[in-house]
């Protein structure tokens, strides 16, 4: 899946001491007796609660050690992660959940509740095979990878699948407006913008410029490709007044106050607005596919010819931020830890990535799941088609947010500073090195905290 990947990983301790942790323990079985079940808490609903249906079903219906997995639907991620937090306090935890991110994974682990998974991967017997190592890609996994004491590179949580940061684009209606193709540069992406802005729909609507949304996530997307950065590995800090930082936190407020930009209301305006024909392009997720043609098809737009692509970027920085929607491994009992692991294995079949990829839009992260895919099914879904052909050109790098324990902390104050950038009339370089400041603070309580 890629040729040229960036991802950063943060240790949740960075320089500070050793925290205690309670470790779990691994042993594995020699053998597995049968009949034993396996529950998997899960926020899946529509296309994906279809898939991992299948997914499921083909499991208990072939596995050979009679292994059945039961699923329980906890809601979205916010209400599963609430479960969680109130099962580690019962004591009642699944075998398996969702909804864990790198960040979580860490907490998790410091609770002595998750189970590293890396004396499964390399078992002999239950681990994987020379072929199906190579079949992983391997610097994907290493998302879910903690450096530093006490985590020491394990394993700690596995993908289930791949989503990018990504730019819908209306190909007509940029067409309409005079360009070929999907903005490659700030400039010309800043030339469509104002174009949409003074344009006219077909019923007399209001076409609108680009929406940027308040969400730390899209900022990163934009400062990465403009040749900035967001967090200093040598110091250990975030760091939000480099210069593609400045540069894009300027880029949007001049964009805005020209008459370019707007806020969407709501968290998902931007592509609906898109999805109804009043707005050029916007930013959103690569598995919100359906989400997009769903609104296409309520709003009567006909919205037809549209790709997924990167944000735009300068030089070599054309960037796709990842993020690697995960599932945990719970401690339990070493027979029951041991099913559990193979139905994880199980998932990373290349049938079983096959069928998530084309029910729920994720990328898969084997070079099978990339490679089985069907011409027809990526005929039928140009926008899946577009972001796996950026990724396989190797010619993006491939990036993750710092997984660090103040990671919220510091989102919530991407979003002041982008709506005071916006809306406040400040100046840009003031208002990002005092939310740097606050940033470096939160970092330091951290490490106070932990030592």
């Amino acid at each position: 899946m890629k040729k040229f990947l960036f991802v950063t990983l943060v240790t949740l301790l960075l320089t500070a001491g050793v925290v205690s942790a309670q470790i779990v323990e691994v042993t594995i079985p020699d053998e597995l007796p049968e009949g034993i079940t396996v529950t998997y808490w899960h926020e899946w609903d529509q296309a994906q609660q279809q898939a991992i249906d299948i997914i499921i079903n083909d499991f208990n219906e072939n596995n050979p050690y009679g292994i059945t997995v039961e699923q329980v639907y906890q809601g979205n991620t916010g209400n599963l992660r609430d479960q969680l937090t109130a099962a580690i306090t019962s004591g009642a935890l699944p075998s398996l959940s969702g909804a864990i991110f790198a960040d979580v994974a860490q907490s998790y682990y410091l609770d002595g509740v998750i189970v590293p998974l890396d004396a499964y991967y390399n078992h002999p017997k239950w681990g994987f095979t020379e072929e199906e190592l190579a079949d992983l890609n391997q610097d994907l996994l290493d998302i879910n990878r903690i450096e530093g004491e006490p985590f020491n590179g394990q394993l700690l949580a596995w993908p289930i699948g791949v989503s990018g940061v990504v730019l819908s684009v209306n190909l007509d209606m940029l067409a309409e407006l005079g360009f070929d193709g999907p903005p490659e540069t700030f400039e010309t992406f800043r030339e469509v913008a104002c174009a949409a802005a003074e344009m006219t729909g077909p019923g007399g609507e209001d076409i609108f410029g680009f929406p940027i949304r308040i969400n730390n996530f899209d900022l990163y997307s934009f400062v990465l490709s403009n040749g900035g950065y967001v967090f200093d590995e040598e110091t250990g800090y975030y760091n939000f007044t480099n210069e593609g930082f400045i540069n894009t936190l300027q880029f949007f407020q001049d964009l805005y106050n020209d008459g370019c930009a707007y806020i969407p209301e709501t968290s998902f305006q931007n592509t609906a607005h898109f999805a109804f024909g009043l707005n050029p392009m916007a930013v959103g997720s690569s598995v919100g596919v359906p989400f997009i043609r769903n609104d296409i098809i309520s709003s009567g737009s006909g919205i037809e010819n549209w790709i997924n692509t990167t944000t735009p970027w300068t030089d070599d920085n054309r960037t796709l931020q990842v993020s690697m929607r995960s599932i945990g491994m719970f401690a339990t009992s070493p027979e029951e830890q041991l099913a559990t692991w193979l139905f994880i294995k199980h998932m990373a079949s290349a049938p079983s990535q096959v069928t998530w990829t084309e029910y729920a839009q994720y990328q898969p992260y084997t070079t099978s799941g990339l490679q089985a895919l069907t011409d027809e099914w990526l005929a039928e879904n140009p926008q899946f088609a577009s972001i796996r052909e950026i990724l396989l050109s190797g010619e993006v790098r491939v990036w993750s947010p710092p997984a660090l324990a103040v990671s919220a902390d510091v989102n919530d104050l991407l979003e002041e500073l982008i709506s005071s950038v916006l809306t406040g009339g400040v100046d840009v370089a003031a208002a990002a090195a005092e939310a740097e400041e606050e940033a470096r603070l939160l970092v330091d309580e951290m490490r106070a905290s932990m030592e």
